[in-house]
């Protein structure tokens, strides 16, 4: 059993743990996860989480090390129990809704793919968030590379999602009234931004000019397409 670059758990508790874990079965430990090897029976999967559960519920540090392990072996015994997360939530002393995030995370993030830069609750925001493999490989990535909080990382999400989400994605109807309206109010939001502030673009040299056109084509296309219907000549060509 190894343990990966990084914080090794630590603690009386924890070591004690780790000594008492069947080697033959436990492929890697960390403090992001437990890796299996594979044909473990029923009985003995039974008591390792019955272990870890018991030690869960008697420390009070590394408790984010021991719930990712129980979510490992939950995600390990898919179908060898039948409702007992309950059970072993309590003899953890943890919330039943926080181990079924747990192996939900699990499943979702194998322990190869974890971060030892990123803390169990940074992967819990992006295994609760996606399951799209390649989806989690980039918001663990982006997460170490900016390192951001689990507070940051929380909000990008939530921004991201909602981006993803909202209507614009999906076309709306020519006539529909909340298209109308959003669409006329972000246009006034961009105006105001502009307005504000005149020095920082007046200020742009040539390169970076030519991003912010290519950036703004739907919005050059829109103003064309509303000059020709009330009348007006085109915008002038890019570079006159």
């Amino acid at each position: 059993m190894s343990h990966p670059t990084g914080k090794v758990p630590d603690g009386v508790a924890l070591n004690a743990l780790l000594g008492d874990l069947p080697q033959e079965h436990i492929q890697q430990a960390s403090p992001l996860g437990l890796a299996l090897r594979p044909g473990m029976d029923l009985q003995t999967w039974s008591a390792l989480v019955a272990t870890v559960a018991q030690s869960a519920g008697r420390v009070s540090r590394d408790r984010d090390t021991l719930t990712a392990w129980l979510g490992d072996l939950l995600a390990y015994g898919e179908g060898k129990y039948r409702g007992q997360i309950a059970e072993y939530a309590t003899a953890a002393g943890l919330d039943p809704g926080t181990l079924r995030v747990a192996k939900l995370v699990c499943l979702r993030i194998p322990v190869l793919s974890r971060h030892n830069a990123l803390s169990w609750s940074h992967h819990c925001e992006v295994g609760r968030a996606f399951k799209d493999p390649g989806e989690i490989k980039h918001w663990l990535e982006l997460a170490v590379t900016e390192g951001l909080s689990v507070r940051a990382l929380r909000k990008r999400i939530r921004l991201h999602l909602a981006d993803v989400a909202a209507p614009d994605h999906a076309p709306a109807a020519a006539g529909e009234p909340n298209a109308v309206f959003t669409l006329l109010n972000e246009l006034r939001s961009v105006g105001r931004i502009v307005a504000r502030h005149p020095r920082v673009w007046a200020t742009w040299t040539p390169s970076m000019c030519e991003l912010a056109l290519s950036e703004m084509n739907p919005l050059i296309e829109l103003i064309d397409a509303m000059r020709t219907r009330v009348g007006v000549g085109r915008s002038p060509p890019r570079g006159s």
